[in-house]
């Protein structure tokens, strides 16, 4: 594995948080204030707020935008004075370190969401799914032939190619690479990792594909598919057919928010059918609730239609401390 010429430019771009206040209808004086910090960009922020504003016009919602570690340790760090009534978003997985922080709360909306997803405990609710894809540029493929199994990515011809996050930085890279580690076998995985550039920047990832800089990439297919909506030439995205990966981004309730039920509305407005559709329209976010076809409004494969390898089980919290052991020592 090669560490990248971008890699350490990007590293801490992420710690400081930005405001980003709805001001669409939302708000009058006297109206309810919710704040949440969010990890998610800047088109998804903005159908939320504006989702928010039309749903209830005396709803106001501050956002206050970074990474999602930061935040949560922001969250943590305020629990004495909590100023965040709601966060949005991060795996289960990453939440279950700050549930000291976290309020209980079930959403009316989460009955459309699948009981399998949904914390027995409703200390969080999944807000939409990740599915792991390979985005390609077949311009910088001799015989523009696109991969299509990470057991292809493996072979030595795709060295210094394909391009990914650090794994120990970002839960999307942590996804993908955990995953093709389940698919591949500690040798396979081995082999993949010697062909991996790797980025401590994320943000970087499917540019330097689009831009030509790298043949593939490997991330989310809300990240991708931009590039294949905005029709740019060459760039493909590939599901691999030994296996991808789903994970499911949620968002909880702070404890003891200055605004508990404008915080409850705004988690209501998150899982909301009208939310969740918008989302997937603008920022290409797939839905958690099941009463939402993706294939209507975006060219996704059906999840049932895919090969999904469960990164969940109960075998998975020692393989993914197996993992790690294994990264740190390629």
């Amino acid at each position: 594995m090669k560490i990248s010429s971008f890699a350490k430019a990007g590293a801490l771009a992420t710690a400081t948080a930005l405001l980003f206040t709805g001001c669409s209808g939302g708000g009058g004086e006297g109206g309810a204030s919710a704040v949440m910090y969010t990890s998610n960009n800047e088109t998804t922020v903005g159908v939320v707020v504006d989702a928010a504003a039309a749903q209830d016009p005396s709803l106001k919602v501050d956002a206050v935008t970074g990474s999602s570690g930061p935040l949560l340790q922001r969250i943590e760090t305020e629990a004495g004075s909590p100023a965040a009534d709601v966060f949005y978003s991060a795996p289960a997985d990453t939440l279950v370190d700050f549930t000291d922080v976290i309020a209980t709360y079930e959403s009316p909306e989460a009955a459309a969401i699948p009981e399998e997803l949904r914390d027995p405990e409703n200390r969080w609710t999944p807000t939409n799914t990740h599915v792991v894809a390979f985005m390609a540029n077949t311009d910088q493929i001799d015989g523009g032939s696109a991969p299509t199994t990470w057991e292809e990515l493996t072979d030595p011809e795709w060295a210094g190619k394909v391009v990914i996050a650090d794994p120990e930085q970002s839960s999307t890279a942590f996804t993908a690479l955990y995953g093709a580690y389940k698919v591949l076998g500690e040798d396979g995985f081995a082999d993949l990792a010697e062909n991996l550039t790797v980025t401590e920047n994320s943000s970087n990832v499917y540019p330097a594909v689009a831009q030509g800089e790298y043949a593939v990439s490997i991330g989310y297919e809300s990240n991708i598919y931009p590039y294949v909506a905005g029709e740019q030439a060459g760039i493909e995205m590939i599901y691999p057919e030994d296996g991808t990966f789903v994970e499911y981004d949620s968002a909880f309730l702070v404890k003891d928010g200055p605004n508990g039920e404008a915080g409850e509305q705004l988690i209501d407005t998150l899982l909301s059918k009208e939310t969740q559709e918008q989302n997937l329209e603008q920022s290409f976010r797939r839905p958690s609730r099941d009463d939402i076809d993706p294939t209507q409004f975006v060219e996704f494969e059906k999840l049932e239609d895919l090969t999904v390898v469960d990164i969940h089980g109960d075998d998975d919290a020692q393989g993914r401390e197996d993992f790690l052991a294994l990264w740190q020592s390629l």
